[in-house]
């Protein structure tokens, strides 16, 4: 008798013991596929207008390894893939995920139409992150006229193609300067400096005494004294003094 119930509870022992552990399972069964709904859920309604570029990277990366291309639905977001671009270097469009040609870093995906699953071919989302670094600004449009301002700096200086070297044919020294400074202010006609030339005192002298002379041979003198003080730089006005 004792042998008989010690059989009757062991089997019911074991039978709960079979029930309990089947009911946890069947618990844990559920509690995780309650856990991953969610992020299936948040796979299939991702919105890639709102992904940064490292996410747009990553979606790139997993369309090679998906064998996905332009025109491919993306079974993560529910949108067609109208095409893959470098966010840096906007205009340029490819038809299949890769590596961007012109900076280190992986095209970003494109996708066609907002976030319902039907594809628009009219419609292109740039998401604010891309704009913002992108720089875009939008204004209202307006009727006017448009008018640009430069403000620049620079220096003023005289023409150097209408500068005169004046030059002296006779050695001399200047007794007086009239103009001391650069960016004095002179008059047309106004003396800029005296000068004491030896030269064209020793002609003058000549020519004084030519001047005193009379008879045979005084006016070639004359004017052969006249020609050398030309020749030492004298203009008219200063030999008629």
């Amino acid at each position: 008798m004792n042998s008989k119930t010690l059989k009757i509870t062991f089997a019911a022992m074991l039978a709960l013991t079979a029930v309990g552990g089947g009911a946890w399972w069947l618990g844990m069964s559920q509690g995780m596929a309650m856990m991953a709904a969610p992020e299936a859920g948040a796979a299939a309604t991702a919105d890639p207008s709102q992904w940064t570029i490292p996410q747009g990277e990553e979606a790139t990366r997993r369309h090679i390894r998906d064998g996905l291309k332009a025109g491919d639905i993306d079974p993560a977001t529910g949108l067609r893939i109208q095409n893959y671009h470098d966010p840096m270097v906007p205009g340029k469009n490819f038809d299949a995920p890769a590596k961007s040609p012109f900076m280190d870093m992986m095209l970003v995906p494109r996708y066609a139409g907002g976030g319902q699953g039907a594809a628009d071919e009219g419609t292109v989302s740039v998401s604010p992150r891309v704009q913002q670094n992108l720089g875009l600004r939008t204004a209202e449009v307006v009727a006017g006229s448009l008018a640009m301002e430069v403000i620049a700096a620079g220096n003023v200086a005289w023409n150097e193609r209408l500068q005169e070297v004046v030059a002296a044919r006779a050695m001399g020294f200047v007794e007086k300067l009239h103009v001391r400074a650069t960016f004095d202010r002179v008059a047309a006609g106004a003396p800029l400096l005296d000068l004491y030339v030896p030269d064209w005192v020793a002609a003058q002298e000549d020519y004084l005494a030519a001047a005193r002379m009379a008879g045979p041979g005084a006016n070639s003198l004359r004017d052969a004294a006249r020609a050398r003080m030309r020749q030492v730089g004298m203009d008219e006005a200063l030999i008629e003094q």
